[in-house]
């Protein structure tokens, strides 16, 4: 049996503030530009965030928004990363896995199955925050929007995931937090889903959403109802 998990909001806690003072301060701080000039740092982070979206389904890379505020400066590039690391770390509010998610992926590659990840997110955020919360190493393979240029509930983003892991969807299941993103991107893919609500779940009255496959209170019937699956 194949897993396909999203992220946020499903395996890990999480909850960021792009609004703090604080973060755009530092960021400010960070270029060289002073704390001062905090709010037109971040005015011009949204809008190189604007200029590099191309509408719709498609994904941008924040990357590419900091190695261009850095070219502004005539900074090297190279440290781009590091910038988007620190950017991330002073948006943070809380960041930890759900109890119970580790033990359960265990188990589940214990029993045989596959386990996978498709998460709307910035690799360059994620892949670090993956490793510090002790689940990078537990994924079969990993899809990142930012990566592929498409996000979910675009049917392309669950199609290249497929295709990437080289798994059929008859065998395989998405689970997610997110009625829209999740359960209905997913099942327009022809995919199983598994539905929890979590506090990052968004609400959608005005979408004609599918019934999840499956739904559950908490992680603890998850892992119950994805064990009795294989």
């Amino acid at each position: 049996m194949n897993y396909i998990f999203d992220l946020y909001g499903t395996l890990i806690d999480i909850w960021t503030d792009e609004s703090r003072e604080e973060l755009w301060e530092g960021m400010a701080l960070l270029l060289g530009d002073g704390e001062e000039n905090a709010a037109s740092v971040r005015e011009e982070y949204l809008a190189l965030c604007r200029s590099f979206h191309k509408g719709g389904y498609h994904e941008l890379n924040l990357l590419m928004v900091f190695e261009k505020m850095l070219e502004n400066r005539q900074v090297d590039t190279s440290v781009a990363p590091s910038l988007a690391s620190e950017f991330r770390r002073m948006s943070m509010v809380r960041l930890g896995c759900f109890r119970g998610v580790k033990t359960m992926l265990s188990d589940l590659k214990a029993a045989g199955g596959k386990v996978y990840l498709l998460s709307n997110a910035q690799s360059c955020f994620t892949a670090p925050e993956l490793h510090s919360c002790g689940l990078y190493d537990l994924f079969d393979g990993i899809v990142i929007s930012s990566d592929i240029g498409v996000k979910k509930p675009s049917v392309e983003a669950f199609e290249i995931a497929l295709k990437t892991f080289d798994i059929d969807k008859e065998n395989s299941i998405y689970v997610g937090n997110d009625m829209r993103d999740d359960i209905l991107g997913a099942s327009r893919a022809g995919l199983r889903t598994l539905y929890i609500h979590t506090a990052q779940s968004g609400s959608y009255p005005e979408l004609d959403i599918p019934s999840p496959t499956y739904t559950v209170k908490n992680h603890r019937e998850m892992k119950e109802c994805l064990l009795s699956l294989i």
